[in-house]
């Protein structure tokens, strides 16, 4: 009886210990990050490099891109501080615009793999009131 709930108990242990690491992560890039001191825009712009494979001129407008969109993400949270109906409007216009620049710099095989990061596939079909 006793080898049987030792048994079990280290069958559960390793199935414990298995299903642990099971998912795939981006411990290298989560490495790099924590190692380093980056702001939002510096760290958005380095997760897609990494992630889109930007070439070295991509990477630059991207960056410049994203520094404008936090900024302006910035500036929205505190004009509409008191209003959040209207804060998440300009946070939404905001993404758009950037999403819409994004398109002139990025080839349509990086743009979808973009949207798919970003949690928006269907891109194309959101427009500023949300339908």
């Amino acid at each position: 009886m006793k080898k049987h709930v030792l048994l079990l108990a280290m069958m559960l242990l390793g199935a414990t210990t298995f299903a642990q690491r099971t998912h795939k992560a981006d411990d290298g890039l989560d490495a790099v990050v924590l190692s380093v001191e980056l702001d939002g825009p510096a760290m958005a712009s380095m997760e897609m490099k990494r992630e889109l494979n930007l070439s070295e001129e991509q990477y630059v407008v991207v960056a410049q891109l994203n520094e404008s969109r936090y900024a302006q993400l910035r500036e929205a949270e505190q004009s509409f501080a008191a209003n959040p109906a209207q804060r998440t409007q300009e946070f939404r216009h905001i993404h758009l615009k950037t999403d819409e620049n994004l398109k002139n710099v990025l080839t349509p095989e990086q743009l979808q793999n973009y949207q798919a990061l970003e949690g928006h596939t269907h891109l194309h079909l959101i427009t500023e009131k949300g339908e």
